[in-house]
């Protein structure tokens, strides 16, 4: 049974929306360039907060809005790992989250998250495919597909192309956590990506709405599956530089899902027949795209 966790702070003046820290915190916020240069970025919530700590992330610093109470297994966390959070005016930190209604809590994480190189990727389990995301703008999206692919058991996820920021505060609290644990892999050009992939002994399967074998009858256990843009897919380019495509087999008149729907489906679906490896013939299926 813990103790009941101290609830110290580390400074007894509540700090102003003037203090160099929390002009700070509103630049890691708000903008891109200061989390990369600064290699920092926010998480926001005392659910997040927890989850950082519990990961081993490297929190620097917490803030708490003067109205806020730490609930018992935050601040239980929070002591556990030395942290002593700051107190903030009332309503500082509602002006400087990017949150509709703030939950008046934020910590800032020194580093980034788990990143990887390409060429790193040999070192993922055999067993454990890969999630690579093409040009996603959506940081909601990406936030979902990263927590998606830890539920789901993948081993890395790789961002290649013009997508969003890993770090931005939407994408963080739509992990819900995963971006504090899931290794990722970002700034690499798709076609090279493929090829360092290939030499792990895994298949790169596009994403297509319009072309492919269904993901129920593609060995999924041990591939890479790419997800292109919100607005456009995959190109026919990347598309072509893939091992094969694959579709979703949609059974109603919608055009096409939401990516981080399609993801979640194809993400499982390969959980599925990695617990169940024996669910199909693989021997007799091809992933050879259709001509287009």
């Amino acid at each position: 049974m813990p103790t009941q966790p101290e609830r110290s702070f580390s400074t007894a003046e509540p700090l102003s929306a003037r203090n160099p820290r929390i002009k700070r915190l509103r630049k890691l916020v708000s903008q891109r360039k200061a989390r990369s240069q600064e290699r920092a970025f926010v998480a926001e919530g005392p659910t997040l907060l927890a989850e950082a700590v519990r990961s081993g992330a490297p929190v620097a610093e917490v803030y708490v809005d003067a109205d806020v109470f730490i609930e018992d297994d935050v601040a239980y966390e929070l002591s556990n790992a030395s942290i002593s959070p700051m107190r903030v005016h009332a309503g500082v930190l509602a002006s400087v989250l990017d949150t509709a209604t703030t939950q008046g809590v934020a910590a800032v994480i020194d580093g980034g998250p788990d990143e990887v190189s390409p060429e790193a990727l040999a070192a993922v389990g055999d067993d454990q495919p890969l999630l690579v995301l093409h040009e996603l703008r959506d940081p909601g999206n990406v936030g979902t597909l990263l927590r998606t692919a830890e539920a789901s058991g993948f081993g890395a996820v790789i961002v290649t192309g013009d997508s969003v920021d890993l770090t931005s505060p939407k994408t963080v609290r739509s992990s819900a956590g995963s971006i504090f644990r899931v290794p990722v892999s970002t700034g690499a050009v798709a076609s090279e990506v493929f090829d360092v992939i290939r030499t792990t002994g895994r298949k790169v399967l596009a994403t297509d709405v319009n072309v492919g074998t269904s993901h129920h009858e593609v060995d999924l256990a041990r591939s890479a599956i790419v997800l292109g843009s919100e607005a456009h897919g995959l190109s026919h380019d990347v598309v072509d530089a893939a091992d094969g495509a694959i579709t979703i087999e949609l059974a109603g008149p919608t055009e096409s899902l939401n990516v981080a729907a399609a993801g979640a489906i194809i993400c499982f679906e390969s959980l599925r027949q990695r617990r169940s490896p024996n669910s199909f013939d693989k021997s007799t299926i091809s992933t050879e795209s259709s001509p287009s």
